[in-house]
């Protein structure tokens, strides 16, 4: 098949992602026999940080070419022959931009959780491998060759260039913001603004329509809340935000996995936050120190508020505010779109959790802070020393998958 933009039939013709820079994003994922019957949520789970292209189930010719082409062990490995061919495109950031995941690991980072949502409930001597995924863009227009299909690459890549412009960075780049956060909603950058200067440029992916209109709504229907960043100026699928300087002002010390533990008086503050929200029937999600920055002009601010979400009626009581306590277990699947990792066991959010705050979820509420200094100390001191000893997030603070 061709690779060109007039796709002339020409089998075996290579490439690399640079040719033609639309396909550094392209991936093949293989979703095998054994999981056939699971293949909405297979294709869910890729969705979840890719773009769905196409979604091809394999005739009995298809299945024996892929079988012989695609290296990945069908008759060794648990899971059976190739079933479906789901393509994808992740949105690439510019070429050459540092200080972001490269697209190589996001891709992993999206089969890694699609097997782990594909094999929930599946106990773990009965694991198998659900999922295969092509590694880089040729080999994935090498399986998409295997299809028999000569036009498909003349179909898709006008989508992959229209998802490229759909997601450009609309003013001048400056740099790639979001360090090694897999950015699978949205991607981050400071650009340089006509009117507003150096500015923070949030852009979300076609995928990610419902976690911009939630943070769009956010930023504006609570613009009184000082946490809540100012909104400079919003487009389809973008906003603009001032670029603010974290002084680090929140912070006491910090903790494994981008977690840090805060002052008593932020804590206060969230606590309040948190709670105007309530009154204003919503809770948020995804509030986490990471997301925290301590500008000394504006103050804090909450930087990602795409997981301010409305409540179900009735609306809880203040003392069982989701913010604070958490979804309750019976309704924690509460969409593909939300976040995974925070639903912290009785904990809402890991800005609550007393190895972040020092402080049980009856202290957060009680008005009185008689002795809560020492203890709120000695607790943080606690959860410091006991986090070192294990480097790494004690399970308390990770979330239900």
């Amino acid at each position: 098949m061709s690779l060109d933009h007039t796709a002339t039939p020409s089998r075996g013709l290579r490439t690399t992602g640079t040719e033609i820079p639309a396909w550094r994003g392209l991936a093949v994922f293989v979703v095998r026999e054994a999981a056939a019957h699971l293949l909405d949520e297979a294709v869910a789970g890729i969705a979840r940080g890719l773009e769905i292209l196409d979604v091809v189930v394999l005739d009995a010719q298809q299945r024996r070419a892929a079988r012989t082409a695609i290296p990945a062990g069908w008759d060794t490995r648990r899971g059976g022959r190739p079933f479906a061919m789901v393509v994808a495109c992740d949105v690439a950031p510019p070429a050459g931009a540092t200080g972001v995941r490269a697209v190589a690991q996001r891709i992993a980072d999206v089969l890694d959780f699609t097997e782990k949502r594909v094999l929930r409930g599946v106990p773990p001597k009965q694991h198998y491998s659900p999922v295969h995924v092509s590694a880089g863009p040729q080999q994935a227009l090498d399986y998409l060759e295997t299809l028999g299909d000569l036009d498909i690459q003349a179909r898709l890549l006008p989508r992959v260039q229209a998802l490229a412009a759909v997601c450009a960075i609309p003013f001048p780049l400056v740099t790639m913001l979001g360090g090694e956060a897999p950015g699978f909603r949205s991607r981050v950058a400071l650009v340089e603004h006509p009117v507003f200067g150096r500015s923070v440029c949030k852009i979300f992916r076609p995928g990610a329509t419902d976690s911009f209109r939630r943070e769009l709504r956010a930023r504006t229907e609570f613009d009184d809340l000082p946490e809540v960043p100012e909104l400079l100026a919003h487009g389809d699928n973008w906003l603009l935000t001032p670029f603010y300087t974290d002084t680090g002002a929140h912070v006491v010390r910090r903790l494994p996995g981008e977690l840090a533990q805060l002052r008593p008086h932020v804590v206060r503050s969230l606590v309040r936050f948190v709670r105007d929200l309530h009154e204003r029937g919503r809770y948020v999600l995804d509030l986490s120190p990471h997301n925290l920055v301590s500008d000394p002009r504006a103050g804090l601010k909450v930087l990602d508020l795409e997981f301010v979400l409305e409540y179900p009626a009735p609306q809880p009581e203040w003392e069982d505010c989701w913010s604070l306590r958490g979804v309750p277990q019976a309704l924690r699947r509460v969409g593909d779109g939300l976040p995974d990792l925070v639903l912290t066991k009785g904990v809402g959010n890991s800005v609550f959790h007393p190895a972040v705050c020092g402080l049980r979820r009856s202290q957060l509420l009680a008005t009185g802070r008689r002795r809560e200094a020492p203890r709120r100390v000695a607790t943080q001191l606690a959860w410091s020393a006991a986090l070192g000893v294990a480097g790494r997030v004690h399970p308390a603070l990770r979330g239900d998958r």
